[in-house]
């Protein structure tokens, strides 16, 4: 594997620099991997023949992927949720060994591993990781545009791409970006980021615009997710969704979050001036969903959320510390979730099989019957096996992981959490 500094353009380290001249500056490089590191963020493009096949930065990229993923299911129904968990515990290794194998090689992103295996295992068929590869590529340079001019620290790898399914031009997609950002800036500065996360507090306020039918839905799902991921549930534009959601914002009904960690380190699109003149751009190619044009209609808006069920959902949630299981009751202390603490795990499975629970929440660490021998014992009952149950557990090595897959877990939560994390993983499962 070969590493050098690499001096874009032959650019003074001392004159500030643009993230848009960069990014058009690669269609010059070399085949490789070219990152750049701007306020403790890794940005990679990985280039062939001056084209951009493939795009990452550093902050939780496997949700990135894992959001991309649920949006292309409702075309490709083999990417569920069961498959993306699988994904997880195959692939999103946090373990120390892994997260520094990550910061000294740029052989692959790790997520792209994962689309290589499921298009590997014809789960993905190729032409649907190629608009699965751009979309990830339009985030990223989405993010990387808003940077402002500044010194970038860049280096190179050779990538070895073992795969790439699209082929973008630099060109082309800078165009599109900016297109976008230009309507991202007309949002603000109310709305600032794709990744704030908007809250519904005034269901009166809302209901002068829906029915209250909606508004009931628009508060099940407005719980603590941004943006982004709203859009993976609703299989929308988060573009659109932001649009659409404005004008509740500005009469008060819906308050704004600023993003959560990491996403807080990314920067904030009204920071990006508009160009001065605006271009004709053609309509985006297939490759991109284009919504943003029907943004002012409420009713749509209506409609994305007249589909979200109106259930309760029945969680499970077993440990043998009463203060975690208080923990867990008070974020998931709402009217569609219908929780039931279990402290005594010898009790659990009678339990379990008495509630039929959409959700299990299991600790590992626990005496006498462990969360690995629950979990089995879940799994062998016929009524059971399909129920989605996430591992609760402080552990982050490989091996920890790999004992809760062969137990027959769905999915696992480390310690300590957040209330979002918490949300995340119903919107996973649940949702």
């Amino acid at each position: 594997m070969m590493c050098s500094d690499i001096h874009i353009d032959d650019v003074s380290q001392d004159k500030k620099q643009s993230a848009r001249e960069l990014l058009k500056s690669l269609e010059l490089s070399r085949d490789g991997c070219v990152y750049f590191v701007r306020d403790r963020v890794r940005w990679s493009f990985y280039i062939v023949r001056g084209k951009l096949v493939y795009a990452s930065h550093s902050l939780d990229s496997f949700e990135r992927l894992e959001r991309h993923l649920r949006s292309l299911s409702r075309e490709v129904p083999s990417l569920n949720d069961k498959l993306r968990s699988q994904l997880r515990l195959m692939f999103d290794d946090p373990s120390p060994e892994k997260a520094k194998y990550k910061v000294t090689s740029e052989m692959l992103c790790v997520e792209y591993l994962a689309i290589l295996w499921l298009v590997d295992e014809n789960y993905l068929p190729k032409p649907m990781a190629g608009k699965l590869v751009a979309r990830i590529i339009q985030e990223v340079v989405e993010s990387f545009l808003c940077l402002p001019n500044g010194n970038f620290n860049d280096m190179y790898y050779e990538h070895f791409l073992q795969q790439t399914y699209c082929s973008l031009s630099i060109d082309r997609i800078v165009e599109v970006v900016n297109q976008r950002l230009k309507a991202w800036y007309s949002l603000g500065p109310t709305i600032r980021s794709p990744y704030q996360c908007p809250y519904l507090v005034s269901q009166s306020t809302a209901e002068k615009s829906m029915s209250p039918e909606t508004v009931q839905r628009l508060g099940r799902i407005l719980r603590g997710f941004n943006f982004c991921q709203l859009g993976a549930l609703l299989s929308k534009d988060p573009l659109a969704i932001a649009k659409q959601l404005s004008n509740l914002i500005s009469d008060g009904a819906i308050l704004l979050r600023d993003p959560l960690s990491p996403f807080d380190m990314l920067p904030h699109t009204y920071y990006l001036a508009p160009e001065a003149e605006q271009e004709n751009i053609t309509q985006l190619s297939e490759t991109f969903d284009d919504e943003v044009s029907s943004g002012d209609d409420i009713a749509n808006i209506s409609q994305a959320f007249k589909s979200q069920s109106a259930k309760t959902w029945k969680i499970v949630c077993i440990d043998d510390s009463e203060s975690m299981l208080s923990i867990i009751s008070s974020y998931l202390g709402r009217e569609d979730f219908q929780v039931t603490l279990i402290q005594d795990s010898m009790k659990a499975l009678m339990k379990i099989n008495s509630i039929r629970p959409d959700l299990i929440l299991l600790d590992i660490g626990m005496p006498n019957v462990d969360g690995y021998q629950l979990c089995t014992l879940i799994r062998k009952s016929s009524a059971l096996k399909d129920i989605p149950i996430v591992m609760v557990t402080g552990n982050k090595g490989i091996i920890d992981r790999a004992r809760a897959r062969f137990a027959g877990a769905t999915d696992y939560l480390t310690k300590p959490f957040m209330q979002a994390d918490l949300l995340k993983m119903m919107m996973r499962h649940l949702l």
